[in-house]
């Protein structure tokens, strides 16, 4: 035997041993109350210590895989998850099982020693078919495969699976405003088009309903979904509070010595009075040609000049960037998107059409934050076509702001775009810390917790459109939504490197905790204290730093296929996932990484002896708690079998 399969035999039984021993521990700490759990878990580490000591080099027979089972084999976004079985035997031992599930591996084991191993798939997957395969490979590294039933998962909102969301099902031939998701231009001929959705690769259309069905089934549509209404979340003062938290920071009144210089902010809202004195330019100093509204785009009317015939946005708008002490960031400018009408209401697709507008402009106007202070009636089963819009706009750079929602106080009430993963979600309290009783609750549908953060959102003073001056009190998360995005404004000012990111790690880390210890859902991770935030990134900036990927290990860069190969990666910080991606010759995988021993050493395995001879990119990515994504990659070739 060689040097490099001595050290790959080597690698490969630290790995398994490891794997048994954290999973011994593991189950032996949860259920130690229960000395037959217990026992189980013993049982299984003995035998599989044993089956690495007792291998038989010999052996060319791969595993024998009977009666693989996947129940339920159907099942929607929040239901449990979905057990994967399959009963395997191999004379020399088995090394590893596990299921493929699309590019997905989800592992398997038999923890209770009697050859039946079960691994488990969660409901968080895109809706579609998945096919899915057994893959068991014994310790001398020979390999079997075995298909299982196929898994559907459902649209909850289409649940017969016809790409038609459920609601839009046997309408009259009354005109319906419905979006599209296509692959291509397939939707002319069944409705008038009203817009491109390039975000989401769709468009927005006015369709009899009773051709609704004809239209799903042209080749290209992947879904049609109604186009909903969506409103402003705030309302005149007199909102009341709830709690016993302490006093949070006036994030109007902050000394950060910062002012939002150089930073834009796009305001998707009502629309905008720029003659008010707090709105009209940056400086205050009508003499000098410095306005603080930059562009205005009117989505409802299509007017040049910015108005405001609601007053919402306007309120909004100084609240982020007005002068004479209204606004949290007084030196940002502004891109205001009327998108909302009089009554303060919009489509969905006017939403998706003004994130649009962002993305296609925000070289030509610098925009790093959007403010949005509006949603849907309520929360949903699962990620809107909005909450996708916003996850990838911060995907794209932009930090994007939303309201938790005025639905409170039950729990589960976050309104749509909140739940979006990747968004800053505004809760609000009063000037003494308590909470908003209408501000919108936690968990999200698949069980994150939600709003991210709070800050002052009752009975807050601001311009008031159609005066020069005077000002008016709101309550809502709308209100409190354009001051968390003032204060993204200044820390991009101090610290223009940041991603979106690390303005919600930073924001987050550094915010007030208000309620029971820690993050919980009705306060989030707490107040926001811009103060602190920006203190933190100038003298500790260790207190806020994000998690880092430190190094990517492979066991070497080339094998043969059905050699074991050894993927590790070194990571710091608070650390959601590390996944490790196979790509090339035809076929991709995602193969989980565990932390085995709690030693931030992230280890998986790669078992080539299904794949075939080729050049492949072994990617490692880190996601963090806060939505950072790191990634490393690193080529690797796998040469034909050994004869």
């Amino acid at each position: 035997m060689g040097d490099q399969e001595k050290r790959l035999l080597s690698r490969k039984a630290v790995c398994i041993f490891s794997a048994a021993l954290a999973a011994a521990l593991l189950f032996s700490i949860v259920f130690a109350e229960d000395p037959f759990i217990s026992d189980r878990a013993a049982r299984w580490f003995q035998k599989e210590f044993r089956a690495l000591m007792e291998r038989d080099h010999s052996d060319t027979t791969p595993p024998v895989i009977t009666n693989p089972r996947i129940f339920p084999y159907q099942m929607k976004r929040g239901d449990p998850r979905a057990e994967i079985s399959a009963n395997v035997y191999d004379r020399s031992g088995i090394s590893s099982v596990y299921a493929e599930v699309g590019r997905k591996q989800v592992l398997m084991f038999d923890l209770d020693g009697d050859g039946r191993y079960i691994g488990y798939c969660g409901s968080n997957l895109a809706p579609g078919d998945y096919d899915i395969n057994i893959v068991a490979v014994d310790r001398a590294g020979n390999a079997a495969i075995s298909p299982c039933r196929s898994l559907k998962v459902l649209d909850p909102l289409d649940l017969n699976a016809n790409r038609i969301e459920d609601s839009l099902e046997s309408l009259g031939p009354e005109e319906t405003r419905v979006i599209v998701l296509h692959d291509d231009n397939v939707t002319g001929s069944e409705g008038e088009k009203l817009r491109n959705l390039d975000i989401l690769r769709g468009s927005a259309m006015l369709v009899p309903g009773n051709r609704i069905p004809e239209l799903a089934r042209l080749r290209g549509v992947r879904g049609i979904y109604r186009d909903q209404k969506l409103r402003i979340l705030g309302e005149q003062c007199g909102g009341n509070g709830s709690d016993l938290p302490g006093p949070p920071e006036n994030p109007r009144r902050a000394a950060t010595g910062l002012t939002g210089r150089g930073v834009t902010v796009a305001l998707i809202d009502t629309g905008v009075d720029a003659e008010h004195e707090s709105l009209d330019d940056l400086d205050d100093d009508p003499a000098t040609p410095d306005p603080k509204i930059v562009a205005f785009v009117d989505m409802v009317n299509n007017l040049e000049k910015p108005y405001d015939d609601n007053g919402h946005g306007t309120h909004c708008a100084s609240l982020i960037s007005g002068t004479k002490g209204i606004g949290v960031a007084p030196g940002s400018r502004l891109v205001v998107l009327k998108v909302m009408d009089r009554d303060g209401s919009c489509y969905l697709s006017d939403a998706l059409s003004a994130l649009d507008w962002c993305a296609k402009n925000r070289d030509v106007y610098d925009i790093r934050v959007i403010s949005f202070s509006v949603g849907g009636d309520k929360g949903s089963e699962r990620p809107t076509l909005l909450d996708e819009a916003c996850n990838r706009m911060v995907e794209d750079g932009i930090v994007v702001v939303v309201a938790a929602g005025n639905s409170g106080p039950s729990p589960s009430s976050i309104v749509v775009p909140g739940e979006a993963e990747e968004v800053i979600t505004v809760g609000a309290i009063d000037a003494k810390g308590k909470i908003f009783e209408r501000s919108s609750r936690g968990p999200t549908s698949d069980g994150r917790i939600k709003p991210d953060i709070v800050t002052i959102g009752v009975d807050v003073p601001s311009a008031l459109a159609g005066t020069k001056n005077d000002e008016s009190c709101m309550s809502g998360t709308s209100m409190a939504v354009p001051q968390v995005a003032g204060a993204a404004a200044l820390i991009l000012e101090g610290f223009g490197n940041l991603t979106p990111a690390d303005v919600k790690r930073v924001l987050l880390r550094s915010a007030d905790d208000l309620g029971d210890p820690g993050a919980d859902n009705t306060f989030g991770w707490g107040a926001m204290n811009i103060t602190r935030a920006v203190l933190c990134l100038r003298e500790d900036p260790e207190t806020v730093a994000g998690p880092e990927l430190r190094s990517v290990d492979v066991s070497s860069n080339e094998a043969n296929v059905g050699d074991l190969v050894v993927i590790e990666a070194l990571v710091a910080g608070e650390v959601e996932e590390v996944t490790s991606t196979i790509t090339g010759a035809g076929k991709e995988a995602e193969i989980p990484m565990v932390d085995f021993d709690l030693n931030s050493i992230y280890t998986t395995f790669w078992e080539t002896g299904l794949w075939r001879p080729g050049d492949y990119t072994i990617k490692v990515e880190l996601r963090g708690r806060y939505g950072e994504r790191i990634s490393r990659s690193i080529p690797f070739r796998l040469n034909p079998r050994r004869r």
